[in-house]
């Protein structure tokens, strides 16, 4: 069996026809790799940012117009921060900051890396290319990732929402179910309850890459299944010199104007995929000399 057709890398949606229900599935395996490659986090990190991957891909495969999904988990501890941005377009990246001289257990949970004094916050994002942001922030209340988000959905959404993730290595499986609130009979409920089982018993068993249909009839052998094509998932970064002279400008060239003089130029990266930008003190100058002639106020009076 192939990648391709062991569903990695790809995300499918379905429906269960017998049950007041419907979800997503998810795969990530080189998507993962290509992501985390240039960064050397400490096994618990690369862990934890794999989660938040596989999770911000089930979200933003719901999004009904062009935006960005962005998960963060923030607190004062060794890793204040994880963040992962995922789009519309099934694509994602991923980011840690890791304190200098940090010592992480690999078995180190997610509370004991960013909550060092009771701070810690979960934070979702819906960002869209075009419209107001939304964001919504909680304390974090549990230990792993799926437990906050399911947390976080069921009571933001207030739809009955149940998440499951979980690694095999480098990979990831995640899968999301909603229950559908216009079914709300008892012969319903029962149904419902009957997938939750049902797909917790299959998360509870080793990883099965078996196609998504197969895998999806393997799971739900008491229901009518319907499953839509799959949909692939890649690592994309959209960093770019434009964006960099853009953060650039923001500093201001009080600040780096006498460094680019000292070094030549000014050097930054990436800190999602680890792209080097260079910026010489040429381009540096001429950035701001633009910046300031179009702020400078207009010589023109009104008549």
């Amino acid at each position: 069996m192939d990648r391709t057709s062991a569903g990695f890398d790809q995300l499918t949606r379905f429906w269960l026809e017998s049950a007041p229900a419907r979800g997503v599935v998810a795969r990530l395996d080189e998507s993962l790799i290509r992501a985390l490659r240039d960064h050397d986090y400490p096994s618990a990190v690369r862990s934890v940012l794999r989660q938040l991957a596989g999770a911000a891909i089930l979200l933003a495969s719901n999004l009904k117009q062009p935006a960005t999904i962005v998960l963060q988990a923030q607190g004062d501890g060794d890793v204040p921060l994880f963040c992962v941005e995922a789009t519309r377009a099934l694509t994602f990246r991923a980011y840690a900051n890791v304190r200098e001289g940090a010592r992480i257990t690999d078995s180190a949970t997610l509370p004991a890396m960013l909550d060092r004094g009771g701070n810690g916050r979960f934070i979702l994002t819906i960002d869209p290319d075009v419209g107001q942001m939304y964001q919504g922030i909680v304390a974090l209340e549990y230990d792993t990732v799926a437990e906050n988000l399911q947390s976080y959905l069921s009571n933001s959404q207030q739809t009955n929402t149940r998440v499951w993730l979980r690694e095999d290595g480098e990979a990831l499986e995640a899968c999301l179910l909603e229950r559908m609130p216009e079914r709300d009979s008892e012969d319903d409920a029962k149904a419902w309850e009957r997938a939750v089982a049902s797909l917790g018993t299959t998360f509870a068993q080793p990883f099965m890459p078996f196609p998504y249909r197969e895998w999806l009839n393997f799971t739900f052998a008491a229901e009518d299944v319907r499953v839509h094509p799959a949909q692939p998932v890649q690592f994309a970064c959209p960093c770019s010199m434009d964006r960099v002279l853009n953060a650039l400008k923001l500093v201001g060239a009080d600040e780096l104007m006498p460094l680019a003089e000292e070094n030549g130029a000014i050097d930054t990266r990436c800190e999602f995929c680890g792209q080097a930008y260079s910026v010489d003190r040429t381009t540096l100058a001429a950035l701001f000399a633009e910046q300031t002639a179009n702020a400078a106020p207009s010589t023109r009076t009104l008549q």
